[in-house]
């Protein structure tokens, strides 16, 4: 009879009142002759990728501890208060296309090919977005969601007026409810860089067109149960252009006696100028709780190369 191994005699014994892993500790123990490598993201090697092993009973070392594993409802419960705190600046959403206006279109006698790919891939883009924006807002969140389409222009004029009156005047707290963070940061960092008592003084004289929406994506965000409709997590997001006649001139507070005047800066010109503008709008719903429309920032027409690419 062949000789028997250590492991072998000890589970000949009978009933043993210690557990296996505590006899075979001293075996364990021992320094192993080879030392495994460890690869990037894998430990198996290129020549068994893809080959499934025989699944080792080889009992745990006794002196690791295994990490308690969190119940569903505490993960549940964090994922909810990460949607809470999550930031309301997410980005421009992948696919986003602003057709190109002036110079950048491409001339339909010259460039007629290249200016008939872009109009149909800007008439795909709408279609999908209008087939994909109802489809969401009306199967897969309850209540049904309303996307406010004909009040965009006007909610988009009021902000964009708003947001450039509190920047002007250099205090953005009236507004800082209704900007996303980045342009929070972005504008409140361009006012602190005004120069001692000096200022803008901006003027909207009218509107050359009336807001136009050339973007309007709605998207579920949702790290809930995806079967209950009523706690969906999703963004609306729309780029309106906006074309306006308006002024821009800088000031300066001049103190002269004991009144303190403002005096147009040396240079600045207070002449109306056409100005174009993209301006995106977004709003979130977390958990279908539907929050306010901000202002996400301005964005610029879309390259159509790039586009014509993708």
């Amino acid at each position: 009879m062949p000789p028997r191994t250590p492991v072998q005699r000890l589970l000949q014994q009978p009933s043993p009142t210690a557990p296996l892993t505590t006899l075979l500790a001293t075996h364990l123990s021992q320094p192993c002759l080879r030392q495994p490598t460890t690869r990037l993201f894998s430990n198996t090697c290129s020549a068994q990728a893809g080959v499934r092993k025989s699944r080792s009973f080889a009992p745990q070392q006794t002196g690791m501890k295994q990490p308690s594993q969190r119940s569903f409802e505490v993960m549940k419960k964090e994922q909810m208060s990460n949607i809470e705190k999550m930031p309301n600046d997410v980005g421009l959403i992948p696919g986003t296309f602003i057709m190109p206006t002036g110079s950048q279109l491409p001339s339909l006698t010259q460039e007629f090919g290249a200016r008939f790919a872009l109009e149909k891939y800007r008439l795909w883009l709408r279609i999908k977005e209008i087939f994909g924006r109802h489809y969401m807002g009306y199967f897969h969140v309850k209540p049904r969601a309303d996307f406010q389409t004909s009040a965009i222009p006007s909610i988009a004029k009021t902000l964009y007026k708003d947001m450039y009156t509190a920047f002007a005047a250099g205090n953005l707290s009236p507004i800082a409810p209704k900007l996303c963070e980045n342009i929070y940061v972005s504008l409140e960092q361009r006012i602190r860089a005004r120069g001692p008592n000096t200022g803008i003084a901006w003027t909207l004289h009218n509107w050359v067109s009336e807001p136009k929406v050339v973007s309007h994506k709605y998207m579920p965000m949702s790290l809930e149960d995806n079967k209950d409709k009523t706690k969906q997590t999703t963004i609306q997001q729309v780029c309106v252009r906006m074309q306006s006649l308006q002024s821009l001139k800088k000031v300066k507070k001049v103190r002269q006696g004991n009144k303190t005047i403002e005096v147009v800066e040396e240079g600045s010109s207070a002449a109306p100028k056409q100005v174009t503008e993209y301006l995106v709008v977004q709003r979130l719903c977390k958990r279908g709780n539907m929050g306010p429309w901000m202002v996400w920032g301005t964005t610029t027409e879309s390259d159509p190369q790039e586009a014509l690419q993708s």
